[in-house]
């Protein structure tokens, strides 16, 4: 590689996270890749992606920056410096293109070559920079008898841990002597030895496993015949992301063996007093409370389809279900618990690949259309075809890839169709037709679509795919626009009619509480965080009834589940009208003057 290449990763260990930072830790060391974790303060933030571009100059490998989710909530202030224009840009075109350079290639017999230099003159020379420049940081303290290595992404973690133990005070200057590791990999040996000789002890706190970081430490120093004893897994947990309080207990335990004269009594009293109040409020409960997995946004237009499919296995029978990456794998939690695997973005068709040969049942894989386009067309449906698998395929054509922040796609609706769009508070992804185009180019001869939200016609095309006697890929095209895309855009208009004076009607839908069961059955069919339970007002009535509370978008899926699946009648569809016509406030009236009359007999 010439010049510097600094891939940002945004990804952490614990925090909900989805792809946990050990992974790319692995992939740093199997690819020879640079790896910087900056202590989470900005002026060093801001130096260590500086020299990250150095870094990978001088060492000809690109680096990459993880920025944990802690690390990207710090706060603070840092000296910025002046941009400096780039000698090759959009602005500063190529004349000519580069000279060819066999060896720049990837694949043999060049490679064989460029595993030699990353041995012999790349890692060398990232260890040397590092090393001058001083990109790891050493923070003495005054038992330098012992010490700590920590990476850097952990080190306020780790400082907020020794101060629990009144081992470092509240501007972070620690009794313990701390190498924080800015820069995971390489590391340098020399930096290790030096801080590691003349030491009783060292601990290395390492978030992940395996451990990468301890065992390198102690390859190096057993190399150079250091025997300064380390510890690390041995004292704090295997796996699992490293809290404060995780941390503390490892603290402790390497206390009480290495600084046994040390009063770490409020420390201890710390921790014992937060088991204490968990246990006090497990106790408290009668049994203990549910996970709260991420879920659906309210009025998501694809709960609808997870509810057809609810029901239409009541007549096919279970049905092995290739989830996907994106919002839809929301519908593996409860109430709906569908999908068998997750393998990879766009990859559910392909895994469903391996399991449809030995089922009697077809097959259904589940895909988005954010999915469909970044792997799905190829490595699914093109195969599909060519293979001539008799299998279901669903695609949710929401408009965006909505999962990570709604970007827009080929299939995105244009912008003009957006502006000029009279009603702008319905769907609009069906102005686009592109998915459904480029399925007929490659030949697809069974193709449905429906509106997600009419969940009686979805359940019958899904009885239809399972149940017809056609032999091939069969495609459902699931059509209704994300709704926070949706909100983005009907909020502001909705906010300018009414400035304007101008008539708007909002559709809000209820449970009659007389008329409901307590059967819950509706819940049980949605999902939906607005459709929850409230007490039963009936005094007879022990079981509580469904209600619908604030945040509710409209959307009807409780209503079209009730008529669905034939539940008791109990939701009722109300109409919210701002700034009414005349004969409208006239209706009104009478309405109320007649209901007055009505509880007055």
């Amino acid at each position: 590689m010439k010049g510097g290449a600094l891939i940002v990763v945004g990804e952490d260990y614990g925090e909900g996270a989805s792809v946990i930072q050990e992974r790319t830790h692995a992939y740093a060391l199997k690819s020879t890749m640079l790896m910087l974790d900056p202590r989470p303060e900005l002026s060093n933030m801001v130096r260590i992606v500086e020299h990250g571009f150095r870094l990978s100059e001088v060492s000809n490998m690109p680096a990459l920056l993880e920025l944990r989710i802690r690390t990207c909530h710090v706060r603070g202030s840092f000296e910025c410096k002046d941009n400096v224009a780039p000698a090759i840009s959009t602005r500063n075109l190529l004349e000519q293109p580069a000279d060819f350079d066999y060896t720049r290639l990837a694949h043999p017999p060049v490679t064989f070559r460029h595993e030699k230099l990353k041995v012999e003159q790349r890692v060398p020379a990232a260890r040397a920079y590092i090393a001058e420049h001083k990109l790891n940081e050493l923070f003495d303290g005054r038992r330098d008898d012992v010490g700590l290595i920590v990476q850097g992404g952990l080190y306020n973690s780790l400082i907020r841990a020794l101060q629990m133990y009144g081992l470092a005070d509240a501007f972070g200057d620690a009794e313990i002597p701390i190498l924080a590791l800015n820069v995971t990999f390489p590391l340098v040996p020399d930096e290790i030895t030096e801080f590691c000789l003349g030491k009783r002890a060292v601990m290395i706190l390492e978030e992940g496993q395996p451990d990468f970081i301890e065992q390198d430490i102690l390859t190096s120093l057993r190399r150079r015949d250091v025997n300064t004893p380390v510890h690390g897994k041995d004292m704090l947990s295997a796996a699992g992301e490293y809290t404060v309080e995780v941390m503390a207990a490892g603290l402790e335990k390497f206390c009480a063996r290495y600084l046994p004269e040390t009063d770490i009594e409020i420390g201890k009293a710390w921790r014992q007093g937060n088991a204490a109040r968990r246990e006090q409020v497990a106790a408290q409960l009668s049994d203990p409370l549910p996970p709260r997995p991420p879920n659906f946004c309210i009025g998501c237009p694809e709960r609808p389809v997870f509810s057809a499919l609810k029901q239409a296995q009541r007549d096919a029978g279970p049905v092995h279900i290739a989830a996907d990456i994106g919002c839809h794998s929301f519908g593996t939690f409860e109430p709906f618990s569908f999908g068998h695997s997750i393998l990879g973005y766009g990859m559910s068709l392909a895994s469903r690949a391996g399991v449809s040969p030995v089922m009697n049942r077809r097959v259904l894989a589940v895909m988005g259309d954010g999915g469909f386009w970044h792997n799905g067309l190829l490595t699914g449906v093109q195969s599909a075809l060519f293979n001539g698998d008799d299998a279901v395929l669903v695609i949710f054509k929401n408009g965006y890839t909505s999962a990570t922040g709604t970007q827009e796609i080929i299939s995105t609706p244009d912008e003009e169709v957006k502006e000029n769009a009279p009603q702008k508070n319905l769907s609009l992804v069906d102005r686009d037709t592109t998915i459904e185009k480029t399925l007929e180019g490659l030949g697809v001869q069974w193709m449905r679509k429906v509106h997600t939200y009419h969940v009686e016609k979805v359940r019958k095309v899904f009885d239809e795919a399972f149940s017809t006697e056609f032999d091939g890929l069969k495609v459902i095209i699931a059509e209704g626009e994300c709704q926070l895309e949706r909100q983005r855009r009907i909020r502001p208009w909705i906010a300018g009619l009414l400035r304007e004076g101008k008539r708007v009607e909002r559709v809000r839908y209820g449970v009659d509480e007389d008329v409901c069961t307590g059967d819950h059955a509706c819940i049980r069919l949605s999902g939906c965080p607005t459709l929850t339970l409230k007490d039963n007002p009936d005094p007879l009535k022990v079981d509580p009834v469904a209600t619908v509370i604030d945040g509710c978008v409209g959307c009807g899926l409780c209503g079209e589940n009730a008529h669905a699946a034939t539940l008791c009648p109990s939701f009722y569809r109300a109409e919210l009208i701002r700034n009414p016509n005349w004969h409208e406030r006239l209706i009104g009236q009478l309405r109320a003057g007649l209901l007055r009359l009505l509880r007055s007999a």
